[in-house]
């Protein structure tokens, strides 16, 4: 007995859906693939690849949500100016990526998150803990971030440098907000910029610097040598004209 029109039209119907949904499944998967890296691209820094402020911001948000408001360290480099003005922009480009891929390297020992906000400015969130847990994890940081580095200027010729950073440490309280957390941070860093090289813990009595401390600070220091001992086989120490540079030729 022949199938009723009805019901022919019917499966005719059913074999149509299946063959355009099997059609459209390339262009969904494109379009999910592209929606995700359009999502990256967004929370990203495009030269280190790391999470950018919005991705960190975002990454702040969701363990906050989950009761785990993070603690955060506030990362700037040293004497990063002079690499670029001395090497050039591809030199402090290759020295930023470098640093990157330290602090992400050292940020998955203790299951923490690095960040580039801007230039030579990196941001550590941190798992919660007690003070002298999380600056021993931030100064680790820095000291495992200060070993040498060698850098290609040219097909012929290398630069040996050696990044330093200080940093700003500001630990959660109760109803943390993330502009909160950056603007303790921001003022622990300061103190610590007036030192070098160390790490500093937000403390309620520190004040927020003003204009005139930030360009104070800025300033090149004249007494000041990087330390360039045992770069690089074959180095030369730097001349005083050069000292305030942390890379050399090699």
């Amino acid at each position: 007995m022949p199938a009723p029109p009805r019901a022919i039209a019917a499966a005719g119907t059913a074999v149509g859906f299946l063959l355009g949904s099997a059609a459209a499944r390339p262009p969904i998967r494109r379009l999910r693939a592209e929606v995700a890296h359009a999502r990256h691209l967004a929370e990203h820094d495009p030269l280190t690849d790391l999470p950018n402020r919005y991705g960190a911001q975002h990454h702040f948000t969701r363990q906050a949500d989950a009761g785990r408001t993070c603690a955060a360290a506030l990362l700037d480099l040293d004497d990063f100016k002079a690499v670029n003005d001395n090497w050039g922009h591809h030199i402090g480009d290759a020295h930023l990526v470098a640093v990157a891929e330290r602090l992400a390297a050292n940020c998955r020992l203790v299951d923490a998150f690095a960040a580039r906000l801007s230039g030579d400015e990196f941001l550590l969130l941190l798992p919660p803990a007690d003070p002298d847990t999380i600056l021993r994890q931030v100064t680790v940081t820095l000291t495992r971030l200060g070993a040498p580095l060698v850098l290609p200027f040219d097909d012929t010729t290398d630069i040996a440098c050696t990044p330093r950073a200080s940093a700003g440490v500001a630990l959660p309280e109760p109803d943390t907000t993330w502009a909160d957390l950056l603007r303790r941070a921001d003022i622990a860093l300061y103190k610590a910029k007036t030192q070098r090289g160390r790490a500093m813990l937000y403390s309620h009595g520190m004040c927020q610097p003003t204009s005139r401390d930030r360009r104070l600070q800025t300033r090149p220091r004249p007494d000041r040598r990087p330390d360039t001992a045992g770069i690089h086989q074959g180095m030369e120490r730097p001349s005083p004209e050069t000292a305030e540079n942390p890379c050399e030729l090699g």
